[in-house]
């Protein structure tokens, strides 16, 4: 797959809440860092975050402008919660030479006050 093929993969399998398709795209001994800087090591860490988010209700992703680079890609989301409110982030992939994510920071944009 291409970068920009694993980034719409993710996307796809978080609007669809395939843990099993989600898990395929990660290396063993991934990183996910949350906006709030909670991080989560390995994949079954990953895949259980996954399980949460989407037991709670999980936001429905829309994806905006993407960046793609050789191994990283950045991504402009706009997810909708359950209630209707919109929260708005960039997600930052970084891939491994096969081609999986090895790490994904999510960035979220501050409410305006």
């Amino acid at each position: 797959m291409t970068i920009e093929q694993v980034v719409d993969a993710y996307f796809a399998g978080m609007r669809a809440k395939d843990i099993a398709a989600l898990k395929a795209l990660y290396t063993e001994d991934a990183t996910f860092v949350l906006p709030d800087g909670r991080e989560f090591n390995g994949i079954d860490a990953i895949a259980g975050m996954h399980q949460g988010v989407f037991a709670a209700g999980a936001p429905v992703p829309s994806v905006g402008a993407k960046i793609i680079g050789d191994n990283a890609a950045a991504a402009e989301v706009e997810a909708k919660l359950p209630d209707g409110s919109s929260r708005f982030t960039t997600n930052h992939f970084y891939l491994d030479a096969e081609g999986r994510i090895e790490k994904l920071n999510v960035y979220m944009k501050a409410p305006l006050s």
